[in-house]
């Protein structure tokens, strides 16, 4: 098999949803891509958290700390905003291994690499705040504001994909999400490089149902996994859930 070392997998947002993560990577091997990054919020929503760190830890993906990550190892698995994040969080802390909570405390908030004469930054969320800010669009205004000398921007959070070019030949991508799409397509998604402005945008079938049977059998609601069927946000249509619980 050929190993495309001039390529790059970008992968976000995988909330526990290992089967979803495993079906990425094998999809990313049989390209034959060596090297990934991850953009964050590893854990949260799902039950498979631990594992998923370790897989991430295991392969030595750059990786950068999300916002339920920071919730989880820094703020009690506290999300202000979310009762069922922060349910699900709470759930989750006295589970944690030391393993993965050394790993999640060890995370940077922004990584830098250069790629095909390019330089990327890649964040979780945005650059006024790189753990916790959602940014469904970009414009010049806001890169000038924030001095932003890079070439490409990539972030993760909303779960939704983006693509944007600009005149100055800058470019925001967002590669969606591995673990819980919200775009209407239940299909895990992740973001290949070909080059720093070649971009390809990938969508993985994976069981899904491993997920949604294994919270049930934790005792969680209906709703929380129904997303992975559906690919419709947590409380779409539905008020009694949280509006926005990223």
């Amino acid at each position: 098999m050929k190993l495309f070392m001039n390529k790059i997998a970008v992968i976000a947002d995988i909330h526990g949803n290992l089967p979803a993560l495993d079906a990425v990577l094998e999809d990313i091997a049989r390209r034959g891509i060596t090297q990934i990054y991850c953009l964050g919020d590893l854990v949260g929503y799902y039950c498979f958290f631990n594992e998923v760190v370790h897989r991430i830890s295991e392969l030595n993906i750059p990786t950068i700390i999300g916002n339920h990550d920071y919730a989880l190892v820094f703020n009690d698995g506290e999300i202000k905003r979310s009762k069922t994040c922060t349910s699900i969080l709470k759930w989750q802390l006295p589970q944690l291994d030391v393993q993965a909570q050394s790993f999640l405390k060890t995370l940077p908030t922004i990584l830098e690499v250069e790629f095909g004469g390019k330089t990327i930054q890649f964040i979780h969320a945005g650059l006024t705040d790189p753990i916790d800010e959602y940014v469904f669009d970009i414009t010049d205004e806001y890169l000038i504001n924030h001095n932003f000398r890079h070439d490409v921007l990539i972030t993760g959070h909303t779960h939704l994909i983006s693509y944007k070019k600009f005149y100055s030949g800058k470019v925001w991508l967002n590669p969606g999400s591995v673990g819980q799409s919200r775009d209407f397509d239940n299909r895990a998604s992740y973001l290949i490089l070909n080059d720093a402005y070649d971009v390809e945008f990938v969508r993985v079938k994976y069981d899904y149902m491993k997920v949604v049977n294994a919270m049930k059998q934790n005792g969680f609601d209906d709703y929380i996994s129904e997303t992975l069927i559906s690919g419709k946000k947590i409380g779409y249509n539905n008020h009694i859930y949280d509006s926005f619980s990223e």
